[in-house]
């Protein structure tokens, strides 16, 4: 090893096993980092090294899963070789393959300046196709569609191989409905999220020439939590590196928890069978927590199977000891968080503070709570800025520019501001449009409009007059900040809020929002120097909830346990650890779902760095009644040596509140009882490394039924109906009277005649 070697690899201040790791360059590697090992540190300083040991920047492509992950290590490779890096292919999934696919479009039929379609976007999309299939979507809800069709894209899984698999009435009728779904996109030159990585796998499969060309620029591929990968994606960096092997994979499996979303912890567990000569490093010293919250969360993981054998350890001081409070009730629970909440502030900072949850629907009680003593709080994964009317509005208008095609972006602002063209312009605007085979906006653009109804013409006539406008605007290359600028002058709608403004405090902070998007796009402007218009709306179109997160503002941060991965903070609430909830009902009955329940509940945990409390009520208010609930059977792994147990049910106001108040009839003031009444642990099943064998390849049609078809064997023929009587082995007797979800989502509302309304999962339910 060279002198200059040894000098970066010093700078980079790393223990041995991650120094080992960053210096190992060839072949496939794989590390297991677990929770607060430095995963981060140890995948910038590889980036780094690379860097120094000749690797040129454009040739090293680096996937995360959030555009904060992925500008937290563009910041620290800069920082490492002490200079700025241009070239770098380091970002998210989904935008190193929007890339990808903005220079190959046309290879596969799309412009280059094709649309990212959100979730709203893609629920208008398949909205319009439900009269051609005379689907009712109380009995099969769109976001239920979607998510089904998500869920084959990530597996890589066709339209056309959907068709040749579908047996049963229901599954023909999802695959042709998944076949129009796409055309729908592709004639608005639009693409989903699933559709950035699946279009650019089928790409590169099916052009050996782009395949080929991209597998020689990359010569060395970086996969940041690659526990949270799922099929396409692995196809994706199969794809780019399997030819040369230097790929270098980090991440830890006791944390994927993502399965829900097509998340496959098989490509973690093996990693080795699909890479051959694999070098394994494993993470174990925690630079995070106390060991009270480590020893607490090695206890809770333990019983999990499906995992790679490895226990985290740390240098830190014991701590606190970690807290399981029982409460009465969820006001109880969290007016007990409140007033703990209120004594911290008084020594820290709010924003080191986190209330965590399995939903969001379990904020509003704390969120009570918390406003009546006045502690300030954040809700991380709220209404986004750029889910607001008034942004998407204007971004409607920027996307329009961009690509002529979209008409959900044209269907959004074609009355907005007022223009007189109502349901019979549309109507009429839609026919047309099909007639001369054009996008809604080149219709307009056309002049054809002149055909329709005269009292539509004056609307058509502004509308044409705008855009034809504001596109000389973008031909004389105007920055994006003086695009927008013009689009809210020529349209009339900063005109439109500034009338409402007036009379309207809402209004008012509409305008204050239309200002804030031209501050963004200012700032945006001036840091990318280059960048055009396009490449904003992609940036936007790209961005999480977690991305628009930071702790700056001095308030308790309300997130869900999802939201949290890769978080840390002081102090920690987990809140609802209940059967039920954590993990979820719909569970119960998956072994493979629980364990990633299990590793939600570990994730959470491991969040805290000084001090950990966990929660649990013997009844909250649920689906409209008050139910009773049982601490989590995660709870039952850990010895009692490991935690202090405070039941809050037993004193309230300084005397005995309740009686016996558990489902088993007995009062617990030594700790959380399991199921069956015990409060000892439950012997842990022995761990063992699982790593199922897995294609290397893509799948070709034919393809098995089972494999497109099994998560979904509920698609077939609806076992309820609305009007149904049936009955409940609890509640007694009942009418449906509504039914949404389908498939294994199915969920069922029942009108008992105790007169209440109960919201039932169908698989579960047992109605007769």
């Amino acid at each position: 090893m060279t002198d200059k070697r040894k000098t970066i690899l010093d700078t980079l201040a790393l223990n041995a096993v991650q120094r080992e790791a960053v210096a190992y360059i060839d072949g496939p590697e794989l590390v297991f980092a677990g929770a607060g090992t430095g995963k981060t540190r140890v995948l910038t300083a590889k980036i780094a090294y690379l860097i120094d040991q000749g690797y040129r920047p454009d040739r090293i492509f680096a996937a995360t899963f959030t555009n904060k992950a992925a500008r937290e290590m563009r910041e620290r490779v800069e920082k490492f070789v002490l200079m700025p890096i241009s070239g770098l292919w380091i970002g998210t999934f989904h935008s190193l393959c929007a890339k990808i696919l903005r220079r190959e479009a046309e290879s596969i039929g799309y412009l280059p300046g094709f649309t990212i379609y959100d979730t709203n976007d893609q629920l208008s999309v398949i909205k319009k196709l439900f009269p051609q299939f005379n689907i009712d979507d109380r009995a099969m809800p769109p976001k239920s569609l979607l998510s089904a069709i998500s869920s084959r894209k990530s597996l890589c899984v066709t339209p056309e191989q959907c068709e040749a698999a579908a047996a049963s009435f229901r599954e023909k009728e999802f695959a042709k409905l998944y076949t129009a779904y796409q055309k729908a996109l592709h004639a608005q030159h639009a693409m989903d999220f699933d559709d950035l990585i699946t279009n650019t796998v089928y790409m590169l499969r099916n052009n050996e020439q782009i395949l080929e060309k991209y597998r020689s620029q990359f010569q060395y591929v970086l996969v940041d939590e690659y526990q949270d990968t799922n099929r396409a994606q692995f196809y994706l960096v199969n794809l780019l590196s399997k030819a040369h092997g230097k790929i270098f994979a980090v991440g830890d499996d006791d944390q994927s928890i993502y399965g829900w979303r097509g998340a496959a912890i098989e490509n973690i567990l093996s990693f080795e069978k699909e890479f051959p000569n694999t070098k394994i490093f494993k993470l174990e010293e925690n630079y995070r927590s106390t060991s009270a919250i480590l020893n607490f969360a090695n206890a809770a993981i333990k019983p999990n199977i499906t995992r790679a054998q490895k226990e985290l350890w740390t240098d830190r001081s014991t701590g606190s000891s970690v807290k399981i409070n029982r409460f009465r009730d969820d006001r109880q629970e969290a007016d007990h968080v409140a007033n703990e909440c209120e004594k911290l502030k008084q020594k820290m900072a709010c924003s080191g503070i986190a209330v965590l949850f399995r939903t969001n629907a379990q904020s509003r009680v704390f969120e009570e709570a918390f406003r009546k003593k006045r502690i300030p709080y954040i809700i991380v994964g709220g209404i986004s800025f750029y889910e607001r009317a008034e942004i998407k509005d204007c971004m409607a208008y920027m996307r329009l520019l961009v690509n002529n095609k979209d008409d959900v972006s044209f269907e959004r602002i074609m009355n907005v501001p007022a223009r007189g063209l109502g349901d019979k312009a549309k109507e009429g605007l839609s026919l047309l449009s099909k007639e001369k085979s054009m996008s809604l906006l080149q219709t307009v653009l056309s002049g054809h409009c002149e055909t329709l109804g005269t009292r539509s013409q004056k609307g058509f006539a502004d509308l044409r007059e705008t855009f034809e406008l504001l596109a000389q605007s973008v031909d004389r290359k105007a920055a994006p900040a003086e695009i927008l600028a013009d689009i809210l002058q020529l349209s009339g709608y900063m005109d439109m809020l500034a009338q409402r403004a007036s009379t309207s405090e809402e209004d008012a902070s509409r305008v204050e929002n239309v200002n804030e998007l031209m501050n963004a796009l200012t700032a945006w402007q001036e840091e990318k120097k280059s960048g055009t218009l396009s490449d904003f709306l992609e940036e936007v179109s790209l961005a999480s909830d977690i991305d628009g997160w930071n702790n700056t503002e001095d308030a308790v941060n309300f997130m869900t346990l999802h939201s949290a991965k890769g978080l840390e903070f002081k102090t920690v609430f987990l809140v609802g650890v209940e059967d039920g909830i954590l993990p979820a009902r719909q569970n119960f009955d998956d072994e493979d779902k629980i364990e990633e329940e299990r590793r939600l509940f570990y994730v959470g945990c491991t969040r805290a760095m000084d001090y950990l409390e966990c929660c649990y009520a013997d009844q909250r208010f649920r689906f409209g009644s008050i139910q009773p609930s049982d601490p989590s059977r995660f709870l039952e792994s850990i010895p009692k040596n490991l935690y202090t147990f405070a039941d809050g049910t037993m004193t309230f106001g300084g005397m005995a509140r309740f009686g016996p108040t558990n489902r088993y009839g007995s009062q617990t003031s030594h700790g959380p009882t399991n199921r069956y009444g015990s409060a000892s642990p439950v012997t842990s099943s022995p761990r063992t490394t699982i790593q199922p064998p897995k294609p290397t390849s893509l799948p070709t049609s034919p393809i098995r039924r089972e494999s497109v078809y099994d998560e979904f064997s509920q698609l077939a023929e609806p076992q309820y109906r609305i009007g149904q009587n049936v009955s409940h082995k609890t509640y007694g007797g009942g009418k449906i009277v509504n039914i949404s979800g389908f498939g294994p989502d199915t969920k069922i509302t029942v009108l008992f005649n105790d007169g209440v309304r109960r919201k039932l999962i169908a698989k579960f339910a047992k109605l007769e």
